[in-house]
């Protein structure tokens, strides 16, 4: 019954967030469309800035905090010091859209809607539920802000001219979650209300800076090829690409309940024992690798219909766009499972930061003079090359340290050893 009742609130999660994205794409029509993800591509950079790493580094801190004490001061320390860096980049923001309104012109009102984004995921402590693996919050949270916000779309999102709204409430969605987060936070745990000090702000920062810049280089190669398109193209093309890519997105989506939730479970056995770690990590590489090249073969064949029945007219030439992305979920599931689930648990931090620095590297050198030669078209294939080489890093990684997902790895192989020793000096 709990299963079956999870599974229809993940199910109804789901097509809360995907209903929203076509109704968008034909109301908004491809120009303005394209203006509102534009915006939220630039407000990526300061959600990106305030998270500094903690959606990785603060499940795996609670999650090994077993008094209640302790793990109210660990939550109190990462807040904090997210509070801290969203005060900084609201200064920024500030003076940066001051400044380029002087010069451009641009539209302040909408970058200003969508800056909620930002107060919104600084306050909602996703982390923290992740972190004690009660997941059925943050479904519940999710689902209630995804429905506040579904009706005002569709409610007050009737026309083009209607963009700024629709800016509006999808931007309030973390924020909803947050407010509803902290209710239930001050009912069930009020051990996290507690204050920190400088001393732990500044340990947090200075444990978070490694997979920072490691989150700056994964957003080179995915944020910021739309900046990029937008910048060297126009709004038309970045509703054409952005359809196609918000359908990737929305189809990856699909597996991250997976992955947020076992991240925090594969933290806690290898510290335990690496041996069942391995073994846990092998179960999910297969759930996700069939999963994700199924969903990927489907996009690949059926493209010309998605593209159809879910952006409608006016969005023809995002049809090529998908196909050349079919298999990034695919790809993204793998790189996930090398990267997240197996090289952070295991102490690898080091090499999947200069792994994603590498690759960040080779996206910037190829995606601009793609994009001015092919546009959209050569935005997608960078996307994809870049893909590509990290997780084929990443494999490549994983087996130098004897870290093999399927088969018997050197660190199976060891631990078998050190247990079969053991057996051998007791007898």
């Amino acid at each position: 019954t709990t299963l079956f009742r999870s599974a229809c609130i993940k199910g109804l999660q789901y097509i809360l967030a995907f209903v929203t994205f076509p109704y968008l794409t034909r109301v908004l029509q491809v120009e303005n469309f394209g203006a509102v993800v534009f915006a939220q591509g630039i407000i990526q950079y300061f959600v990106l800035l305030t998270d500094y790493g903690f959606n990785l580094i603060a499940p795996r801190d609670i999650a090994m905090q077993d008094d209640m004490e302790e793990r109210g001061k660990v939550f109190a320390s990462i807040f904090f010091s997210k509070v801290v860096l969203l005060a900084f980049s609201s200064v920024f923001f500030g003076i940066s859209l001051l400044v380029l309104n002087m010069f451009y012109g641009i539209d302040i009102i909408l970058y200003l809607l969508t800056f909620t984004l930002v107060i919104g995921y600084v306050l909602y402590p996703i982390w923290f539920f992740q972190g004690i693996q009660q997941m059925k919050y943050i479904t519940f949270v999710d689902v209630l802000a995804k429905i506040i916000s579904l009706c005002g779309i569709f409610y007050f999102v009737n026309s083009a001219e209607d963009y700024l709204i629709a800016a509006f409430f999808q931007a309030i969605n973390p924020l909803i979650a947050a407010v509803a987060s902290w209710c239930i936070l001050y009912k069930n745990y009020p051990e996290v209300f507690c204050l920190t000090d400088i001393k732990s702000i500044k340990a947090e920062l200075l444990k978070g800076w490694s997979v920072f810049i490691s989150s700056i280089a994964i957003n080179l190669y995915t944020a910021s090829n739309l900046v990029f398109l937008g910048m060297l193209t126009n709004n038309t093309v970045v509703g054409y690409f952005s359809g196609a890519k918000k359908i990737i997105d929305n189809i990856t989506a699909l597996f991250s309940p997976i992955t947020q939730a076992v991240y925090p479970h594969i933290s806690k056995l290898a510290a335990e024992s690496k041996l069942k770690a391995l073994e846990f990590i092998k179960k999910v590489f297969l759930l996700l690798g069939v999963g994700n090249f199924l969903l990927s073969l489907f996009i690949c064949i059926f493209a010309d219909w998605i593209i159809k029945t879910l952006l409608g007219v006016g969005y023809e030439q995002s049809v090529m766009l998908l196909r050349i992305m079919a298999f990034l979920p695919f790809i993204i599931a793998l790189s996930n499972v090398f990267g997240v689930q197996t090289m952070l648990p295991f102490g690898m931090q080091s090499t999947f930061s200069k792994i994603l620095m590498g690759a960040a590297g080779l996206n910037t050198v190829i995606v601009v003079p793609a994009i001015y030669f092919l546009e959209s078209v050569g935005v997608s294939i960078s996307i994809m090359v870049t893909e590509c080489v990290v997780t084929g890093m990443m494999f490549f990684a994983l087996n130098k340290h004897g870290l093999k997902i399927w088969g018997r790895s050197e660190e199976h192989t060891s631990e078998l050893q050190s247990h079969h020793d053991l057996v051998c000096r007791l007898l």
